[in-house]
């Protein structure tokens, strides 16, 4: 309905600027086409006279007059076209133009809000999360929403790969290695002791059974160095199976597997230090330059370890937009986590994508100017590297805040909450705001069937479509399909919530495009939250006077085709945030007799 608006404004000012009207010279502008505030002033208001104001020469009320008396609509779409205060157009358009959104509907069939291809190639990173363990709650919000802006990304048309780096190369591997040797050395009679950082967890003593299933005591009389590299392929290796097995049942899959130590082996870590020594890009020193009199946060990472960081190879990324050059080579000559890191995203530029996204956590927010300095300092365009950051996510259970899991008395994994309060629920709940918003939940409210609960609210909206719709097959009066529907039965929606609810539908290939261009999928689901909320209360409304199932058959097919383009709008959107659109939900669900009651169905 937008485009129609778009298209009759744009068709009218080339008209114009043809008789001399206008001038255009700097083209027709993007003006915005938006639902007014309030919905008596039209069903769009339109700024272009505002815009072109400063160009033309002419006062916008008088830009304004000469739209709306040289209007040309080749669609037959628009009522009359109302002009408010200074130049503002408000446009009405004729019931015809909402009717017809039931037929963009059938003819999108599954694929409406979706866009055809782009030819555009984009890489997502999310998760990777260390090999070392399962994935817990800490890595669940970044691991939803980088699956929720792939999922978007591709229904806008974008080629998109979803990568996983596998930081398989290191201390912390080092430390599962011979944690697990520990563990297997236990499980044939001998006693251990583990020491600080190593893993105490119960997940490492099955990863160390497997060890012994396959290769018996073989390696009882090896040392630590001898049994290590097996420890450590075993540990990555179960650790790895657990966390695809714990993404599956996210329903999220990853198209690649990116090994930070098949990177380190490939030599592209020395390959890029070179790369930057070749570009004048480097220095030797004995700490980065400016920093001479600079005082550290004692709590930071940098502070940390600045032992490691006094003499070696420094980046210039400070002349990038970083606050400080930073170090990729120790004085020894061995590369710290940024080179490799550099490495990595040299090479997601040398493998020919358009733009590269990372999902981080919010504590690696330090990290993104020095990657994106980084990058320039290489030659290639920062702009095309998007990093997304994730805020934190708080556990409540009535109230009161849950860290460990009641089971096993440690973090609690990502494959616990699934199976306490279901995939869909998770996904719900970790992309409700924006990313960079702190969210908390309560588990005891989402496990409700309440409409206290937002997940169930959410789902409900679905399956109440489809019980009308069931009820409309048991009455003898089934709904003829959105494709054969008649002209003549659509004419009969004139209230104004059916309107506006058809209005609504046909946002939302605007709403996924707008969404995947600001890698925000919340606003997916605020659009649908907007969606059913209104569907809710039109139908509770009516609940006396109106039926979507009456006598009036005409009527009846005109208010079923709502109902199932409704329904096909929440089950494509659904989709494309990957969370389920269920058919049935409640017995007050199944129950519902096609009359706005909302009484009789407990809602």
């Amino acid at each position: 309905m937008k485009d129609l608006v778009v298209n009759a404004i744009t068709t009218t000012l080339l008209d114009l600027k043809e008789r001399g009207v206008v001038r255009l010279d700097g083209g027709v502008p993007a003006f915005s086409v938006d639902p007014p505030k309030q919905a008596a002033h039209g069903d769009f208001a339109v700024n272009v006279a505002m815009m072109l104001s400063k160009s033309e020469g002419k006062p916008p009320r008088a830009l304004a007059e000469m739209l709306v008396a040289g209007l040309v609509d080749r669609e037959d779409v628009i009522e009359r076209i109302d002009i408010a205060g200074p130049g503002f157009l408000n446009v009405i358009l004729k019931d015809r133009a909402f009717h017809d959104v039931v037929r963009h509907v059938a003819r999108a069939g599954a694929g409406w809000g979706r866009s055809g291809p782009t030819g555009q190639k984009i890489l997502v990173e999310f998760v990777s999360a260390n090999p070392t363990g399962p994935v817990h709650v800490g890595h669940a919000r970044g691991t939803f929403v980088g699956d929720a802006i792939a999922r978007l990304l591709t229904a806008s048309g974008h080629d998109v790969t979803r990568e996983f780096y596998v930081n398989d190369f290191g201390k912390q591997t080092e430390t599962l290695g011979r944690t697990v040797f520990k563990r297997y050395r236990e499980l044939h009679g001998e006693s251990i002791t583990l020491v600080e950082g190593e893993y105490p967890a119960a997940y490492v003593i099955d990863i160390a059974k497997t060890w012994v299933a396959s290769d018996g005591d073989r390696w009882m009389k090896a040392s630590v160095e001898e049994a290590l590299p097996r420890a450590m392929e075993i540990g990555i290796r179960e650790n790895l199976r657990s966390i695809k097995e714990t993404l599956a049942l996210a329903n999220i899959e990853h198209d690649v597997f990116s090994s930070e130590a098949a990177l380190q082996a490939s030599g592209a870590v020395k390959a890029v230090v070179e790369a930057y020594r070749a570009r004048g890009a480097t220095y030797e020193a004995a700490i980065a330059r400016g920093t001479e009199d600079g005082v550290r946060n004692e709590a930071s990472k940098a502070a940390h370890y600045e032992d490691q960081q006094l003499g070696g190879t420094f980046l210039k990324t400070s002349e990038h937009g970083d606050a400080e050059d930073r170090i990729i080579l120790r004085k020894d000559g061995t590369p710290v986590y940024l080179t490799a890191d550099l490495a990595y995203h040299w090479q997601k530029y040398q493998r020919g994508f358009d733009r590269i996204i990372n999902v981080f956590g919010a504590d690696h927010g330090g990290h993104v100017p020095r990657l994106k300095a980084g990058m320039a300092l290489l030659g290639l365009d920062p702009k095309r590297l998007d990093v997304v950051l994730v805020q934190i996510v708080r556990l409540l259970r009535d109230g009161q805040e849950v860290k460990v899991s009641k089971r096993k008395g440690t973090v609690i994994e990502l494959r616990d909450l699934i199976e306490e309060v279901g995939a869909d629920a998770c996904r719900f709940l970790f992309l409700m705001k924006t990313a960079n918003a702190q969210i908390e939940f309560d588990l005891a409210a989402v496990e409700r069937q309440s409409k206290d609960n937002p997940v169930y609210y959410f789902q409900y909206g679905h399956a109440r479509c489809a019980a009308i719709l069931r009820k409309a097959i048991e009455k003898e009066q089934p709904f003829a399909g959105l494709d054969v529907v008649s002209a003549a039965s659509l004419a009969r929606l004139t209230l104004p919530e059916e309107k506006l609810l058809l209005k609504k539908m046909s946002m939302l290939p605007e709403v996924v495009a707008q969404a995947a261009n600001a890698l925000e999928p919340h606003r997916v689901l605020y659009f649908c939250q907007e969606l059913i909320a209104e569907f809710h209360s039109y139908y509770s409304k009516y609940s006396r006077t109106e039926r979507v199932i009456s006598d009036d058959l005409e009527l009846s097919q005109g208010r079923l085709a709502l109902v199932a383009a409704l329904k096909a709008t929440l089950k494509s959107a659904f989709a494309i945030l990957g969370v389920d659109a269920p058919e049935q939900m409640t017995a007050a669900a199944d129950t519902d007799d096609g009359a706005f009651d909302d009484a009789a169905e407990g809602v």
